[in-house]
């Protein structure tokens, strides 16, 4: 984990599930002691993705003192399943502020 957060530049990118992306049901817990060793081993921001698609996660994973989430597929799936653009940037709008209320 050293070696990976001295090569890495910016912030590190933690990964907080195996296997494929897209949205899951919940954080592994597993995550909240991974934050804990990257934080002891760096001083770089760290952000957590990887199935991020719910408040609920987004709150979790800030109370375990990530400095960033990262949310991807969530946003993808509602955009390609909107009936028009139009609507899919409003769906899109919708999810970012339940996203971003969970930080409040």
């Amino acid at each position: 984990m050293k070696r990976i957060v001295d090569a890495s530049e910016g912030f590190i990118y933690l990964v907080s599930s195996i296997g494929v992306t897209g949205a899951r049901s919940s954080v592994s817990g597993k995550v909240q002691s991974l934050l804990q060793d990257i934080n002891e081993a760096t001083d770089k921001p760290v952000a957590v993705g990887f199935g991020i698609s719910k408040p609920e996660h987004v709150k979790q994973i800030a109370g375990w003192g990530a400095d960033g989430v990262i949310v991807g597929s969530a946003m993808v799936r509602l955009l390609g399943e909107a009936k028009s653009p139009t609507k899919g940037l409003k769906e899109l709008e919708n999810l970012t502020k339940s996203l971003k209320s969970a930080l409040l």
